[in-house]
């Protein structure tokens, strides 16, 4: 990993540099932003490596979707009781259905509607999941239809289904330890779609914070380019921001961290639990 350029030993420097500002990531919370127009598939790959893998057993998440993701987003989850996993769907065509505002245009890089996916439809958001206090406890079935729930409310409700799922984890859990919680919210360009970029920026500050209150972290993903204006414009809310790329048909990562002043060289996509 390197900085690109520079006189000699600044590869080395740089290196350190990254493992260090990762190590940070962990330790205190952090909140990424998923940048660049690459396959679902792309990004469902890095996210399930974030979301933690097979062998981190211990991880407790949240995932905030638009339609149903590609099954490798969760091939590593085992647990998807709601004292583990909780998935949010957030269906923007239904806000559209229940809202008296006239449509805005959709915004570049907003799908044109939810995937189909083989899974069970989850049921609409009233309450969360019941949790008892009690692990291993729960009501409700079991894999993903049991931890989905559908939300379809404005981006306040929004809001706090994702702050309720956070602290009744962080409760059950008895407190969190740091990088126990996995968020992953994939709604930004939908969101953009309804609302205008300062209402998304207000959003996405306080889910940032959120996570990083409970030493978890998270990851956003907005489907734009590095020097896109949008981009530039939610940047500054995050700690990272992590670009993609198919190199040919290889998918790659490159990481740039804000307060190290750092960024790697295009890494593979790898576990990083």
């Amino acid at each position: 990993m390197h900085t690109g350029g520079g006189p000699d030993g600044t590869d080395v420097g740089a290196t350190v540099g990254v493992a260090t500002a990762l190590d940070d990531l962990k330790s205190n919370g952090s909140a990424l932003l998923i940048v660049g127009s690459v396959p679902d598939a792309v990004y469902a790959r890095l996210s399930g490596c974030m979301l933690g893998d097979e062998d981190a057993a211990d991880r407790r998440r949240v995932v905030v979707e638009r339609g149903a993701s590609p099954d490798a987003r969760f091939e590593d989850v085992e647990r998807w009781t709601p004292e583990w996993t909780r998935i949010l769907r957030w269906d923007v065509a239904a806000r559209r259905s229940t809202t008296a505002n006239g449509q805005r245009a959709t915004h570049p890089g907003a799908r044109a509607g939810p995937s189909s996916n083989s899974r069970d439809e989850p049921a609409p958001m009233g309450h969360l999941p019941d949790v008892d206090s009690t692990p291993g406890i729960y009501v409700g079935e079991r894999g993903y239809a049991g931890a989905s729930v559908t939300a379809e409310g404005s981006i306040a409700e929004l809001g706090v289904a994702i702050g309720e799922a956070i602290e009744q984890l962080d409760s059950v859990a008895g407190g969190l330890d740091p990088a126990e919680l996995r968020v992953a919210f994939d709604c930004v360009a939908p969101l953009l779609s309804e609302y205008d970029e300062q209402t998304v920026f207000r959003f996405l500050h306080i889910l940032a914070n959120d996570v990083r209150t409970v030493d978890g972290m998270a990851h956003v993903r907005l489907p734009e380019p590095l020097e896109s204006e949008t981009t530039r414009l939610l940047a500054p809310l995050f700690d990272a921001v992590v670009e993609l790329r198919l190199d040919g048909t290889t998918p790659q990562q490159r990481w740039h961290f804000r307060d190290a002043n750092v960024s790697s060289e295009w890494l593979p996509i790898d576990p990083q639990s």
